[in-house]
């Protein structure tokens, strides 16, 4: 009787939030500590800090009528889950070309998202922030560019202005915003951080797009070319990380971890110091994806595997798998949150998951 009360309170839950929760017995799965949670719905954003877990129900390859779009956290400590976002957001599924909610970061009690809409002839950009503890949407600020082929997202022939790069940490959200011209090079740039339902400017020049990832009051920048540039949260450039080829980048404490594209590698840098510590070789063919660390330990994902790695022994070891492949992962100080969203006549069907941080850890101990 007790194993069904707790099924029934979880299925309440997920039905307060707008979602079908279609499985998780008792909130978890086997293994001790790790929870699983099944939705009707695809999880098309992922953020998380500390035990906060930020994630987007998408309504896209929804048929039931009048599915909507939410912006929702779920605190894995409390077990509690709230919706943050309102009715702009409920529809950001419904254009043609547009990306929906596309990026997603959390800071303490305040959740910021990117929603893209467009047409063939242009896109456009919305930010949105709330608060966890007084859940209601605000726009924050909006960009529209457009060209000849100019549909959603697509940097080809866009002209006009954007916005990206939306990381957050511990008290503190950055973004950027831009502005490209025909050929999609970047003529303006910003750093910003949110301030209330504000942008404030803090670093200028097209150096400071795009932001990729934020931690303990610094932002790591990833640029074209493959370098990574950090920033201190008052707009200081602290120093610029010469990588070969870098298409993704983690940072926490010391360590800034980077993936090469060529040659194909992760790779540990000192984040004080830009020098290079150590590099290590990746397992799988595909180029991974979802790079997160913390503390000693880096993941990154590759198909349908999560893998961990020990920064001090190299020793990985894939720690999670899901059919039709891992989508988003996120680790902090609480432990790990990856998603997919299924496969076949699955797809669509969004599966999101925490593990402890403990586990993680002990897999490459």
């Amino acid at each position: 009787m007790k194993k069904l009360g707790r099924a029934f309170l979880v299925l309440i839950a997920g039905l307060l939030s707008g979602l079908a929760l279609v499985a998780s017995a008792a909130g978890t799965t086997g293994t001790a500590g790790t929870i699983v949670r099944h939705f009707q719905v695809p999880v098309a954003a992922l953020a998380m800090d500390g035990s906060r877990i930020a994630y987007d129900a998408s309504a896209k390859y929804v048929t039931k009528p009048h599915a909507t779009n939410k912006v929702l956290v779920w605190n894995v400590r409390t077990g509690k889950t709230v919706k943050v976002s309102g009715n702009k957001t409920a529809y950001a599924d419904d254009s043609s070309t547009g990306a929906g909610v596309f990026q997603l970061a959390i800071a303490g009690s305040r959740v910021a998202w990117l929603v893209n809409e467009g047409g063939n002839l242009e896109g456009d950009d919305y930010l949105f922030t709330s608060s966890t503890t007084n859940p209601q949407e605000h726009q924050v600020a909006s960009a529209v560019r457009t060209g000849t082929f100019c549909p959603g997202r697509s940097s080809g022939s866009c002209a006009g202005k954007w916005l990206g790069g939306v990381v957050g940490s511990g008290s503190f959200i950055a973004a950027n915003r831009w502005t490209t011209d025909a050929t999609g090079a970047v003529t303006v740039g910003e750093l910003d951080l949110l301030s209330g339902t504000k942008l404030k400017k803090v670093a200028t020049g097209a150096n400071t797009v795009q932001a990729a990832v934020a931690d303990g009051g610094r932002v790591a920048v990833l640029h074209a070319d493959g370098s990574v540039a950090l920033y201190s949260t008052a707009g200081q450039l602290l120093h610029t990380v010469a990588t070969p080829s870098a298409e993704a980048v983690a940072l926490r404490g010391k360590n800034l971890v980077v993936v090469n594209k060529a040659p194909r590698k992760l790779e540990l840098y000192n984040a004080k110091t830009g020098s290079l510590r150590k590099t290590f070789a990746l397992h799988g063919t595909k180029q991974p994806r979802n790079l997160g660390v913390q503390g000693n330990v880096a993941v990154y994902s590759v198909g349908s595997e999560l893998h961990a790695v020990n920064l001090s022994s190299g020793k990985d070891r894939v720690v999670a798998t899901l059919n039709g492949g891992i989508d988003l992962a996120r680790i902090d100080s609480a432990g790990l949150a990856y998603a997919g969203n299924g496969f076949g006549t699955n797809y669509g069907k969004g599966t999101l998951v925490f593990v402890p941080l403990a586990k993680v850890t002990a897999a490459v101990g």
